[in-house]
């Protein structure tokens, strides 16, 4: 479940990368801001999955979990 999470989270963050590559908008600050505060958005949220997933190995955790956190180092080493 967690690696389609970090999947569609990564692939979301692509998107807004090249849609505001592609088309900038109006060229408003308003417009810019708004799209870089998506980005960030999106990279804290992977910030979080990555604290919380390097917590869960600490502890001893379901296989599951581990699985998810090895596939998620994977995508991280990626970008």
């Amino acid at each position: 479940m967690i690696e389609i999470v970090i999947k569609r989270l990564l692939e979301e963050k692509s998107l807004v990368a090249h849609e505001t590559l592609e088309k900038p908008g109006d060229g408003s600050s308003f417009e810019f801001g708004r799209r870089a505060g998506m980005y960030a958005g999106l990279n804290r949220a992977m910030e979080i999955i990555d604290e919380v997933l390097a917590g869960d190995e600490e502890e001893e955790g379901h296989d599951s979990k581990r699985r998810a956190g090895e596939w998620w180092k994977r995508q991280r080493l990626r970008e």
